[in-house]
């Protein structure tokens, strides 16, 4: 859907401009999920389609509460859609996402997947400033990665993010080391993404339209192995306790924010 012409622009901007000329009605908020609900100030969802990069991000509109939640991923070897209410005894998207032990910062895996490691301090400065990356950060990170230069050049001076997108997620470094230097986001379908999207907007008009649904919890397609006859990957619930919806607060709050009655929150099981 995007070309050279929309280097830059907004995804909001690009898909509200994209879904103009349908039946759809639109309203494009070029914002992180927490700037978005601050400002709408009304914290019940219906729905919400989610196609978030990190673990962190999800559990965030978890936290929410919406009423339910079609999410979407990809990763290296697969892609797939997941669904979840909050309070039907099924894994909510909290319980696939829940950390389990320590996980790194993200300036530490950004400093990682750059080549640089030991330089996690200044690449969690450039993040926190979105100062733009100096020419000596650019070189060194050419040299971890046994690139050339110049392609790199360009990118002095914007911020550490956009280069970070562009040179590794967008698949650049991949591109002039010529398959030889491997990087985690690089995905062995280019359709892969844009599958995953429609995937997701076939459940949320599936939702909405009142059709039934999937009884599990999460789909999986494996982009390495010929396509399956089942693809139902069902996820339990979170056994630990740790989860939100196993919190007796969180609970009371959803069946408030949706009209179900919150006198029966001790009645509900973690297992």
């Amino acid at each position: 859907m995007a070309g050279q012409a929309e280097i830059g622009m907004s995804k909001a901007v690009l898909a509200a401009t994209a879904l103009r000329s349908t039946a759809l009605e639109v309203e494009a908020h070029p914002l992180t999920w927490a700037e978005y609900v601050a400002r709408r100030g009304n914290w019940v969802f219906d729905q919400v389609g989610v196609a978030l990069d990190t673990a962190a991000d999800r559990l965030a509109v978890q936290g929410a509460l919406p009423r339910w939640i079609a999410n979407a991923w990809t990763q290296e070897h697969d892609l797939g859609i997941s669904r979840h209410g909050f309070d039907d005894g099924q894994a909510c998207l909290c319980c696939m996402y829940l950390p389990s032990g320590k996980s790194k910062d993200e300036h530490q895996l950004i400093a990682e997947e750059l080549g640089i490691p030991e330089a996690h301090e200044q690449v969690k400065t450039l993040l926190q400033t979105n100062a733009g990356v100096p020419n000596d950060f650019v070189v060194r990170v050419a040299t971890a990665m046994a690139v050339p230069f110049e392609p790199l050049a360009p990118f002095v001076g914007q911020p550490l993010r956009s280069f970070y997108q562009q040179a590794i997620c967008g698949g650049l470094v991949f591109q002039l080391s010529e398959g030889s230097r491997r990087v985690r986001t690089v995905v062995p379908m280019a359709f892969q993404s844009v599958l995953a999207g429609i995937m997701l907007a076939a459940d949320l008009v599936k939702h909405s339209a009142g059709f039934p649904m999937s009884p599990t919890t999460s789909t999986r397609v494996n982009l390495l192995r010929p396509l399956g006859s089942h693809l139902h990957d069902p996820k339990a619930k979170d056994s630990s306790g740790r989860c939100i919806c196993s919190d007796d607060d969180f609970i009371a709050a959803y069946r408030r924010k949706y009209g179900e009655p919150v006198d029966q929150v001790s009645d509900v099981s973690a297992a």
